[in-house]
């Protein structure tokens, strides 16, 4: 069985290394031989097959490269996509932070009586000194979500 095998193994790689060849006949059909064509027609050689790789560890670490890499592509996908994902929810955020916050800036600076509950739980009017920093924090908390 195994001198079949060798034989086998032999034979085949000879008949890998034979020379092929190609040529156009009269009604234009193409043929191809691994013998010269019949006639003196202009022959084309066609190169044998690249012989497979000797070393199959090699070819198991150019695999194991290339599914690392491929997996490095979908990790690093995966990140942009997820980064987007979350400047997109930070951007819908501050839009809305935003809006509250000059909700309350004119509603502050429309004149309009406004309270607050203090520590006994009862309504107190914001006026002077109040209001005007209240006034002030609003004013910041524009310019800090509406930039």
């Amino acid at each position: 069985m195994r001198f079949a095998a060798l034989f086998l193994m032999v034979f085949h790689s000879l008949l890998a290394s034979a020379q092929m060849y190609s040529w156009k006949d009269a009604k234009g059909k193409i043929h191809y031989s691994d013998e010269p064509p019949p006639d003196q027609l202009p022959v084309r050689k066609v190169a044998p097959p690249p012989p497979p790789a000797a070393d199959p560890a090699a070819l198991q670490r150019t695999l194991a490269e290339r599914e690392n890499e491929s997996r490095k592509r979908q990790k690093s996908a995966q990140e942009a996509a997820a980064k987007a994902d979350k400047e997109r929810a930070d951007g819908e955020e501050r839009r809305a932070n935003c809006e509250k916050a000059q909700g309350n800036l004119k509603s502050i600076e429309s004149g309009q009586v406004r309270f607050t509950i203090d520590s006994k739980g009862e309504r107190v009017a914001l006026d002077g000194a109040v209001r005007e920093a209240e006034l002030a924090n609003a004013k910041r908390s524009v310019d800090t979500w509406c930039k």
